[in-house]
């Protein structure tokens, strides 16, 4: 079987999600006529447009199943996005390595070594055994799931893709969220519970006189981040940065559903978007205008540590909560937390129980934080390094399309978002995945070949605002 005869979907998969060099320019170079040149105009528009992989598909829906879907073998918990990723990672990874073009590289160096090292801190603080197999499943959640970004989103148009299904994700979830807020019975999770079995949602005390909504999450928190998280992207990459009416409806979707979950991460996640948007709207063509914020930034962290008696992390998570009473708790998480990396700084606690006081619940509600105090600051370093590289690799550089500037804005401003929500929230099972999936969907914004596609013709560019997305399989 030739190569022409292969599908495109398998090529694809295959190859890292890029069509085969040359195959556009072959399409256009033979005299059809006909019926064969409407066969090959239209394959000439499969092979230019993106698809969303296959891979990529399952696992962005698997991060909203509830966890009554999941399997237990013995002390093993696997979770549908934990299956997939466990399934995909060395395909992903050696389609990555095989690569010509933006192949293995530093940012990805660093996420490896996260991993390693978190799993190495795990066998040193809970032995051999059970650091193995909880390692292993952090390596797998974390590495695994952004090296299946790095494989299959590796161009501005996959990463369009991503976020027409997010956004169309939590469309769907808004609706299930505003019904368990109003009734306070939570559907899916009270469903899956009646025909799977398994613990079903916990109680959480009402706020505002509504329920907050888990709709498939393990906890309110999870869902209103992942609500947020779409925020940025649908308004630069659905509404393609236009503010309209038909932006405010897009917006107003990702808004309800973050509001359903009633958690003050979530909304500062929120917030922080809007502003980052605002500043870009409201100071377009002034120069410098990022470095201007930056100094405005820079100049309120000296003023809060001139005239505040705590230091301005402290100030920022003490408003950064919901309630005076979370405040509080989370400032003593702070310096309880930071007092356990200072007595474990190389490879951390790893999932031992922390010193606290005795009033204080077991939970640490910062996941940068607790992210050290697991596994050491190495850990967190390779992390940070890879977060400061994956921007710098995409922020410089002058994107040659509207798409692929508007799909940077998003990331980054997506980006600042979740590190923002990370002072006052933990991100545990899916949401975790979902933002090591999100940092490998990044160095996709890099890769110029997808300037390529600015000069596809204007009704495939008409059916792309609409969001249509062809899945392969």
């Amino acid at each position: 079987m030739t190569q022409s005869n292969i599908p495109y979907a398998l090529r694809r998969y295959y190859s890292g999600g890029h069509p085969p060099a040359g195959a556009a320019a072959v399409s256009s170079a033979l005299p059809l006529k006909g019926a064969r040149a409407d066969r090959g105009a239209r394959m000439k528009e499969t092979l230019t447009d993106a698809a969303l992989a296959l891979p990529v598909v399952i696992l962005l829906i698997s991060f909203t199943l509830p966890p009554e879907m999941s399997i237990s073998l013995g002390s093993l918990r696997l979770s549908p996005y934990r299956i997939c990723l466990m399934i995909y990672l060395f395909p992903a990874l050696m389609c990555v390595i095989r690569r010509q073009e933006g192949g293995f590289c530093l940012p990805d160096f660093c996420i490896f070594l996260h991993g390693i090292w978190a799993t190495l801190a795990l066998i040193v603080n809970m032995g051999m055994a059970d650091g193995i197999e909880s390692g292993g499943i952090y390596f797998i959640e974390t590495f695994g799931a952004y090296i299946l970004a790095r494989a299959y989103v590796p161009s501005v148009r996959d990463y369009r893709d991503v976020v027409f299904l997010i956004f169309k994700i939590a469309a769907v979830l808004l609706a299930f969220a505003a019904l368990e807020s109003l009734s306070g019975h939570h559907l899916i999770r009270n469903i899956f519970k009646a025909v799977l079995g398994g613990a079903g949602p916990h109680y959480i005390e009402p706020r505002l006189g509504l329920t907050r909504a888990f709709t498939s999450f393990e906890h309110p928190i999870l869902f209103g981040v992942f609500s947020a998280s779409a925020f940025a992207g649908t308004y630069y990459v659905v509404a393609q940065g236009r503010l309209c009416f038909a932006t405010l409806k897009k917006l107003s979707v990702i808004m309800g559903a973050t509001f359903f979950s009633l958690s003050g991460g979530p909304y500062t996640a929120l917030a922080l978007q809007i502003g980052l948007i605002a500043w870009d709207k409201i100071t377009k063509g002034i120069k410098g205008r990022w470095y201007i914020l930056l100094s405005i930034l820079s100049a309120a962290w000296v003023v809060l540590t001139l005239l505040s008696n705590r230091s301005p992390i402290l100030v920022f998570i003490s408003y950064l909560t919901f309630s005076a009473r979370s405040a509080y708790n989370r400032v003593h998480i702070w310096d309880y937390g930071t007092a356990e990396v200072a007595r474990h700084p190389l490879f951390g606690i790893g999932l031992n129980d922390w010193i606290r006081a005795p009033w204080m619940s077991s939970s640490m509600d910062n996941y940068w934080l607790l992210t050290t105090v697991r596994y050491g600051v190495p850990a967190f370093i390779f992390m940070l390094l890879a977060i400061i590289l994956i921007i710098k690799a995409i922020h410089p550089r002058k994107a040659p399309n509207g798409l692929l500037k508007n799909g940077r804005k998003a990331f980054v401003v997506m980006l600042l978002g979740f590190a923002l929500s990370g002072l006052t929230v933990h991100f545990w099972n899916a949401l975790m995945v979902q933002f090591f999936f999100f940092l490998g969907c990044g160095l996709g914004l890099r890769d110029q070949r997808s300037s390529s596609v600015s000069s596809i013709q204007p009704q495939n560019e008409r059916r792309s605002r609409h969001g249509s997305i062809r899945y392969y399989s």
